[in-house]
């Protein structure tokens, strides 16, 4: 008889790990202890070698993958660590398992779209509407192969209403953000998208987040530079994809009130950009005491109950903290679960703030080296300041051999994103002819830009200028000479090599981070450094901050918090600020 442990370590609490624990604790004729400590589950058993093996594929079966999940191992020990106590869990929401997906989901399966199939694992079936049965969803499976598109809704809980409009063609994005994309086979993935293999395994998690990613080049429907991904995520849309990819469909293209959460690739582990509270509760984590009982940032209200920071949906509350103190929060939130309070720094580039480099000395004063420049609002007026500047020159020969582009400069408008990261790569983007219309927006440029950078295959790019300059007694970046450096390398640099240039563009930000650091660490003392805000979905400029920056200093990602959403909300709960 031997003593094994099964451990599953991840990176923030997985309520349906939570679950299946006490579901063996239950139900195994084993002598079975489980636990949970520090984001660690286990499973401990003793029996013959054939009961440990049948176990052990057993547990194979059920542990689902987590994009969450860092490391898991089976060991001999000695002592037991877990107890017969069942852990406290937090609802999981997951709508189907390994058990039930296979049944319901399979056309060859005899209870195929039958989503009411009770699971014994997972309960899915009480998140599913009873009023929707194979029938309708074979209606809407035909709509879409008659008419190429069809729109229904789904109740959520307190009168929500879950709305789709799925289409064989593209959508007109609300808000003009990037285009949707919910794949119906996921072996033809690679046909029409370049996605990487850790990408390919989020995507099938138990999760089932969106993750960001380029189409196959010259793609003939797909023409957009970067797309959204997602597999199916209730069991609704798990039969009409099924349906569809039987009738030869492989993806759809997708617009809902409420998205998946969208995750990216941040120092070698998976970090939520954002995700919709009102369908993805935020799961509550053990904290310090923080300086205020509750903080409310853009509807996402964090409060301290029983020695944790827990989260609510409150879209009429009013922010409890100014915009300027958003990257003093994304600070707070970020050093949250390692504890590095003191001598700390956070490169904040998101959306609900103006993008800073912020510090914390070992007095837990805050201090800001960096704001991004706040630029013209407009192509023709960035295009006045050069002329009447030192870039007269180049901006002249510019004009002269690349008009295009110089036309585009013209007429881009940056409106509100003119102190983001995301305006500054939006210029960057059009100065590289990227813009292919004057009705092209930020998020397009910026997309296209980390698209043209991820066709740069050997990591090598030119020197982009980033250098300091001082306005209205801030330090900032002299967009200017940045903007005149990248146009003297469009002058000479062969068009078929602007993947270098694109990807030169946000390594040299990367370098010039990593010096400015070095430089908060000769007055401040930096022991850790957090990467906050929505820019950082941006898994070039995130790969290449980590990869410099990393080199002497350590990142921090706080997993457990979004990158540019409950990271604002729980930070503010330790923001020094008076409340009115």
């Amino acid at each position: 008889m031997k003593l094994i442990q099964f451990s599953f370590t991840c990176s923030r609490p997985v309520p349906f790990y939570a679950q299946l624990c006490n579901d063996y604790l239950a139900n195994q004729t084993l002598e079975i202890t489980i636990g949970y400590d520090k984001n660690r589950y286990l499973i401990e058993a003793v029996g013959t070698q054939p009961q440990l093996e049948a176990l052990a594929d057993q547990i194979a079966k059920d542990f689902l993958l987590s994009i969450w999940l860092i490391d898991s191992s089976i060991k001999e020990i000695r002592h037991r660590e877990g107890r017969v106590v069942p852990l406290i869990t937090s609802p999981h929401h997951l709508p189907f398992c390994s058990y039930c997906e296979p049944a319901l989901g399979d056309n060859q399966s005899e209870l195929f779209g039958e989503i009411a199939i009770a699971c014994s694992h997972c309960h899915g079936e009480t998140s599913v509407e009873a009023s929707i049965d194979r029938q309708q969803i074979q209606q809407w499976a035909d709509s879409v192969i008659n008419t190429g598109h069809v729109s229904f809704s789904l109740p959520l809980a307190n009168n929500h209403q879950h709305e789709f409009h799925l289409s064989r063609g593209p959508i007109a994005a609300a808000n003009r953000q990037r285009q949707q994309v919910i794949i119906c086979n996921p072996n033809n993935v690679p046909m029409h998208f370049i996605v990487p293999s850790l990408h390919v395994l989020a995507l099938s998690s138990l999760e089932k987040p969106r993750v960001t990613v380029r189409p196959k080049q010259h793609h003939g429907q797909l023409d957009q530079p970067l797309y959204d991904l997602c597999f199916s995520y209730n069991r609704i849309l798990t039969v009409l994809t099924e349906m569809l990819r039987v009738r030869g469909i492989d993806y759809l293209h997708i617009e809902t009130n409420h998205l998946q959460p969208l995750v990216a690739r941040i120092n070698k582990g998976w970090s939520q950009v954002c995700s919709d509270p009102v369908i993805h509760p935020l799961v509550p984590f053990k904290s310090v005491e923080p300086l205020h009982d509750q903080a409310c940032i853009n509807g996402l209200n964090a409060y301290w109950s029983k020695r944790r920071i827990r989260f609510d949906y409150q879209p009429n509350h009013t922010n409890d903290a100014p915009e300027h103190a958003l990257p003093i929060c994304a600070l707070h939130g970020g050093m949250l679960e390692s504890g590095v309070g003191r001598h700390s720094a956070a490169i904040y580039f998101g959306r609900h703030a103006a993008g800073e480099i912020v510090s914390q000395d070992k007095f837990t004063r805050t201090d800001t080296f960096l704001v991004m420049p706040t630029l013209p609002h407009s192509g023709s007026e960035m295009i006045a300041v050069l002329a009447a500047g030192e870039q007269a020159e180049v901006l002249a020969k510019f004009k002269h051999q690349i008009p295009v582009s110089y036309n585009a400069l013209n007429k881009l408008i940056l409106n509100e994103c003119n102190d983001h990261l995301s305006g500054l790569f939006a210029l960057a983007a059009t100065i590289l002819g990227l813009s292919k219309s004057s009705q092209d927006n930020v998020q397009y440029l910026n997309d296209a830009l980390i698209a043209k950078s991820l066709q740069n295959a050997d990591n090598k790019g030119h020197r982009v200028d980033f250098s300091l300059d001082m306005v209205d007694g801030k330090r900032t970046i002299d967009w200017a000479k940045m903007v005149g450096s990248l146009m003297s390398f469009c002058l000479v640099v062969d068009e078929v090599d602007y993947d270098k240039l694109a990807f030169g563009i946000m390594d040299s930000l990367a370098d010039y981070i990593a010096n400015w650091i070095e430089r908060m660490d000769e007055t401040t003392g930096i022991k850790a450094v957090t990467l906050a805000g929505s820019d950082f979905a941006n898994e070039v400029l995130a790969d290449r901050i980590c990869l410099r920056v990393g080199k002497n200093f350590p990142i921090v990602a706080n997993r457990k918090l979004e990158l540019d959403g409950s990271n604002l909300s729980a930070g503010a709960l330790f923001l020094k600020m008076r409340r009115r």
